[in-house]
């Protein structure tokens, strides 16, 4: 087997001590998603509406399933919601202090395990 799927294997066997990631994986592929687009918007700097997160997921869940999600990431700290300064219709997302700092120790534990 090789590294990475052994360590993907792994990682969804394991008993989560990082409460954001078994939040975000366990939400079938939506979650996964939603997941790795707020963090990359994060290390990007770049800013991510609700509604451009919606329409990037909607090949994965309804509209109502991405804001139920959003919804309780929010209430488990594990995401932050904030409104636009330019538009104050819009709401924008970004990962908490937490997610942040788990996704860095699981991907440092992700690169170590395929190199």
């Amino acid at each position: 087997m090789s590294k990475l799927s052994r360590f993907l294997i792994n990682d969804l066997n394991v008993d989560w001590s990082k409460p954001s990631i078994k939040f975000f994986s366990s939400n079938d592929t939506y979650g996964y998603i939603i997941w790795l687009t707020i963090i990359n918007c994060s290390f990007e700097k770049k800013k991510i509406s609700i509604e451009k997160l919606v329409t990037d997921v909607e090949a994965y869940a309804s509209r109502r399933t991405v804001l139920d999600f959003i919804n309780k990431g929010v209430e488990a700290k594990f995401i932050n919601k904030k409104n636009s300064i330019e538009d104050k219709r819009k709401i924008l997302i970004e990962p908490s202090n937490t997610t942040i700092k788990e996704y860095s120790g699981w991907s440092s534990e992700f690169i170590k395990s395929v190199v």
